[in-house]
């Protein structure tokens, strides 16, 4: 299966490179032309069971992906503040509840369960409020909300 993201602004990429890893098949390679090198993404290919192999050309970055059969277990941070810099995948995974706060919010990629996997890990509140053109006035009360879930 081959995939063109270049030129694509996020957070389409991750988007198209999800849905494809949703259907990929046991012994299949997702092949991927991107126009920069994947960062984001490359940490939770191996926590999510895929293996990859990253290759620069001349056309920009083609990563190949393959199912690997095996889940790595992501290390929590001790400490842990709902801010803009805040990882949405490590908020998600602190406080699940969020989930429906972002969605109300506007965040809907994150409906889709393999993006809700892939995506929210690339990402901070406030890179996901800049993508969604949220107000800070809606994005303050967005963090009022999530913090609330904090005194559970």
């Amino acid at each position: 299966m081959k995939l063109d993201v270049r030129g694509l602004e996020p957070p389409q990429p991750m988007i198209k490179i999800a849905q494809a890893l949703e259907s990929l098949k046991e012994g299949e390679v997702l092949e991927v032309l991107g126009s920069r090198p994947f960062t984001h993404l490359l940490p939770r290919l191996k926590e999510l069971g895929f293996d990859y192999e990253l290759i620069q050309t001349q056309d920009g970055y083609l990563l190949k992906i393959w199912r690997s059969g095996q889940e790595v277990k992501e290390k929590e941070p001790e400490k842990f503040t709902i801010d803009e810099n805040t990882n949405v995948g490590q908020l998600l995974k602190r406080y699940p509840q969020a989930l429906e706060i972002l969605i109300r919010y506007g965040f809907t990629p994150l409906k889709n369960p393999l993006l809700r996997k892939i995506l929210p890990h690339t990402v901070t509140l406030g890179q996901a409020k800049k993508i969604r053109k949220l107000s800070d006035e809606k994005f303050q009360a967005m963090l009022e909300e999530i913090r609330k879930l904090q005194g559970l």
